[in-house]
């Protein structure tokens, strides 16, 4: 209970910059045993290094890694880096993602998910025109309080035609008549 394993791999991991994956084994290694620090946070330690073949890890580098009380940490050259969440920042300016004129069709659209994105569409993103696929189309479950309620937030046209996804000729037909 004392201990903590040490997993060395060479490559399998990016550490920022351009740096890319060179031992896709080893990083699928890193997946296991990240698996394995969920059930023993405290007890492995990951270290990724870029040395080469047959060259061991330092102890004052190794000591340094254990030092920082971090389980995952890419050693290049005489930097440690860890994995951090940032937020994003967009690179260019960012545009409507979606055409406001365009028809947005959503399958299983009645359901309680469906329709939770469909209003979202509706008033986040100013779609106007919405084709929510159901078996039973309109005659689903509150499927025209739904077709109702998006109208009101903005919608110009809602349809809800009766289809069911799993039939290819079906849905070629549906498409075919958007």
């Amino acid at each position: 209970e004392d201990t903590r394993l040490v997993v060395v791999t060479r490559g399998a991991v990016p550490a920022g910059g351009d740096e890319t994956v060179t031992d896709p084994g080893g990083a699928g290694v890193w997946g296991l045993i990240r698996a394995a620090q969920a059930e023993n946070p405290d007890g492995i330690v990951l270290v990724d290094t870029d040395l080469d073949p047959g060259t061991e890890l330092d102890a004052t580098v190794l000591a340094a890694v254990l030092a920082t009380g971090e389980s995952q940490v890419a050693v290049r050259g005489a930097g440690l880096f860890v994995p951090r969440l940032v937020r994003a920042v967009p690179a260019g300016p960012v545009g409507p993602v979606l055409d406001p004129e365009g028809v947005v069709l959503i399958t299983g659209g009645t359901g309680s998910l469906a329709g939770l994105l469909a209003r979202h569409l509706v008033v986040r993103h100013g779609v106007r025109h919405l084709v929510l696929v159901s078996r039973r189309g309109l005659e689903a479950d509150g499927a025209r309080e739904l077709v109702a309620e998006l109208e009101s937030l903005g919608a110009e046209s809602v349809a809800v035609p009766a289809c069911d996804v799993t039939d290819r000729d079906a849905v070629a037909a549906l498409l075919g008549g958007l």
